[in-house]
């Protein structure tokens, strides 16, 4: 029997780990029955019927359950480890995954891989400021949007914008990124915003293929909207990457939006 969709004035629903019922396909399906369907710019659209399930991997002394307490239109579970966090991801079913960490270690990077690794759940990362190469491991671990925790107020607002398909980022980290960027390759290095060499760097096919490669389309994907081969998208894509000096998608598409190549607007 398919669950009956929750109710439009939902009440926010914050509950630490324990006690849950299994969710199981029937949920899914009741899920997939609340999707109002996928917009225009290839976002998708939640019904209102439906509140987002954030799952919180909590690490940083309550700073993010606190910054999601203020929002009544998320239904979140929270979880203290990353061991509890993987067994919550078949149970709660999320839409979205936040690691808020303090200062992330090492190792804790390859936990954030793994829960990447176990689903295709997009996953928000807090921290307190750290360095360049940190945020880079992370992103390259599968984080799709990072804030610093002086943005801890953004984080309900953050996590909608990853559920329609943008790149939230605190403004130090963007900056961090697109510097990883402009280093790494000799094209990008004297670029700036609106100019001849800025709008030559990619091609309108490449921009499309990374506005739909933001949105979370698959190379299968994108080949038929834009009616080419799988190995034209990923040849495609292998170049935006170079002239952008990206190694990850995220990388790509902040480059992209520094310098105007794609809209901001989308992602917002």
């Amino acid at each position: 029997m398919i669950a009956p969709a929750r109710p439009a004035d939902v009440s926010f629903a914050f509950r630490d780990i324990g006690g849950f019922p299994h969710v199981g396909r029937a949920r899914r399906e009741g899920q997939a029955r609340n999707r109002e369907g996928v917009m225009g710019d290839g976002s998708v659209k939640l019904a209102q019927t439906r509140a987002p399930r954030v799952l919180l991997v909590g690490l940083d002394g309550g700073i993010g359950k606190s910054a999601l307490a203020t929002d009544h239109e998320l239904t979140v579970s929270v979880v203290d480890t990353f061991e509890r966090a993987k067994r919550e991801l078949s149970r709660f079913d999320p839409d979205v995954v936040v690691v808020a960490f303090t200062d992330p270690p090492f190792e804790h990077v390859a936990e954030l891989r793994r829960i990447r690794a176990a689903g295709p759940v997009p996953i928000l990362v807090m921290s307190r400021p750290v360095g360049e190469q940190r945020v880079t491991e992370l992103i390259k671990a599968g984080a799709g949007g990072y804030l610093f925790v002086s943005d801890a107020a953004r984080l309900p607002d953050a996590i909608r914008e990853l559920l329609r398909g943008g790149v939230p980022m605190s403004e130090p980290v963007s900056r961090l990124v697109l510097g990883r960027a402009r280093r790494s390759s000799a094209k990008m290095a004297a670029v700036r915003p609106q100019t001849a060499q800025s709008a030559g760097l990619l091609t309108e096919r490449q921009r499309e293929i990374l506005k739909l490669l933001a949105n979370g389309h698959s190379y299968d994907d994108i080949g038929v909207a834009l009616d080419l081969s799988v190995n034209t998208v990923r040849s495609h894509v292998r170049t935006i990457y170079e002239r952008l000096g990206a190694s990850t998608k995220v990388e790509a598409v902040v480059a992209a939006i520094e310098l105007r190549l794609i809209d901001r607007e989308p992602f917002r």
